[in-house]
C-alpha cells in the first residue's frame, strides 16, 4: 500500500509539471535551432512519431518540436503535444511570405488573428473562403481565429527589446494583424495581392489558422509569431532560400522575449 501511494504521488507530481509547461512549435528545422541551443537541461522524448524537448528556456518550462510542413502535419503535431504534454499556452514561430507592401524580408508579423484562405465552397461565381467548422458540424460565425490578447500585448511589448539580426543592412520591423494559412506556398504577385487586399493579411503561410483552431478547441492560449523570409510574389522561392536562415533566427528571438515576460 505504502508503495502504491507513493507511485501516485509520483505520478501526480509529473503530471503537474507537464501541466505547466509552455508549448513552442516550429514547422522546419531552422526555426526552432536557436531554441534547442539555448534550452536548460533538455531532454528528447518521442511520442507519435514526434521528437519532443522538454527543458528550461528563461526561466520557463517549455517543450519544443517541429510540426511539420502544412495544415495536417501541424494539426496531427498540434493534437500529440496537448494529448500528451497538456500546454498552459503555445507560441508558434517560424517564417512566412510578407504580404503588407511596406514588409521586406527580415520583418517580423505578429498574428493578432488568422484566417484559413484556402478553406471554403466553389460556386457559378467562383471560390468563397467560409468560417471554420465546428466540431458538431456547425460553423463559426467570424472567419477569424483570435490570438490570445495577453500574449500579443507581451509579443509587442518584447519586440521592441529584441536585438534583431539585420538583413540586407536593415534592422526588421515589427507589425501585428491578420496572418493568411492555406496548403499552398505563395510565390505569385497576383495572389500575394488579393490575400493582401481581401484579408488585409500581413504575412501568409502553410501552418498557423490550423493550430490556432485547435488551440481555439481545447480552450489554450495562444500566438502565431512569423519573420518575412520573402514577399509571397513571383521571387518568393529565391528569396526564400536566402532568408529563411536570419528570418527564422530573428523569430526565435522574439519568442525568447516573450518567454521573459511571461
Amino acid at each position: 500500500m505504502k508503495k502504491l501511494i507513493i507511485g501516485f504521488i509520483i505520478f501526480i507530481g509529473s503530471h503537474s509539471v507537464i501541466a505547466q509547461r509552455i508549448a513552442i512549435m516550429g514547422a522546419l528545422d531552422q526555426e526552432i535551432a536557436i531554441l534547442l541551443d539555448s534550452m536548460k537541461s533538455s531532454k528528447k522524448v518521442n511520442r507519435g512519431g514526434i521528437d519532443f524537448y522538454t527543458g528550461k528556456l528563461k526561466g520557463k518550462k517549455v517543450v519544443v518540436l517541429k510540426a511539420g510542413v502544412g495544415k495536417v502535419n501541424s494539426s496531427y503535431s498540434t493534437a500529440v503535444l496537448t494529448e500528451n504534454f497538456k500546454p498552459i499556452a503555445l507560441i508558434f514561430t517560424g517564417v512566412a511570405g510578407g504580404l503588407d507592401p511596406e514588409a521586406l524580408p527580415g520583418d517580423i508579423v505578429i498574428g493578432e488573428k488568422l484566417v484559413q484562405f484556402d478553406f471554403g465552397q466553389i460556386d457559378t461565381t467562383g471560390f468563397k473562403v467560409s468560417p471554420f467548422r465546428k466540431l458538431n458540424g456547425g460553423r463559426h460565425e467570424d472567419l477569424f481565429v483570435y490570438s490570445d490578447q495577453n500574449l500579443v500585448a507581451k509579443s509587442l511589448a518584447s519586440s521592441s527589446q529584441i536585438d534583431f539580426e539585420p538583413i540586407s543592412g536593415r534592422k526588421p520591423r515589427v507589425f501585428s494583424g491578420v496572418i493568411a494559412t492555406g496548403d499552398v506556398f505563395v510565390s505569385n504577385d497576383e495572389k500575394a495581392a488579393m490575400l493582401y487586399a481581401e484579408f488585409g493579411a500581413l504575412a501568409t503561410e502553410m501552418e498557423g489558422a490550423a493550430v490556432a483552431h485547435i488551440c481555439r478547441t481545447l480552450g489554450i492560449p495562444f500566438v502565431i509569431i512569423r519573420s518575412c523570409s520573402d514577399n509571397a510574389n513571383n521571387n518568393a522561392r529565391v528569396n526564400f532560400n536566402q532568408f529563411v536562415g536570419p528570418a527564422s533566427v530573428n523569430s526565435a528571438r522574439l519568442v525568447l522575449g516573450i518567454l521573459e515576460k511571461l
